[in-house]
């Protein structure tokens, strides 16, 4: 596992296409939800008709398209609770 210190990027475009770097891991994904781990950190973007057009986990590259409505990061990683109650609280 990477520390939290690395590098890392997302760049949306037109709320269609959003370009990530600095990706460790997919850990979840299907056409509302795909869940990345970031350098110990969870990314989660959520949307509809969402599909993973890149994925090179080697350069830490991902690239999602689909309808984007949210991006959301947080450094809470317990694996004993859902992803909401990761996310919000």
């Amino acid at each position: 596992m990477a520390d939290g210190n690395k590098a890392s990027s997302a760049t949306l475009t037109g709320r269609s296409f959003l370009a990530l770097t600095g990706i460790d891991e997919v850990i979840s994904f299907d056409d509302g939800m795909v869940t990345l781990d970031c350098g110990g950190t969870l990314l989660a973007v959520s949307g509809e008709n969402l599909s993973i057009v890149k994925l090179s986990l080697e350069n830490g590259e991902v690239s999602i398209s689909g309808r984007i409505d949210a991006i959301v990061y947080t450094d809470d990683r317990q694996p004993k609770k859902g992803l909401f109650s990761r996310l919000f609280g």
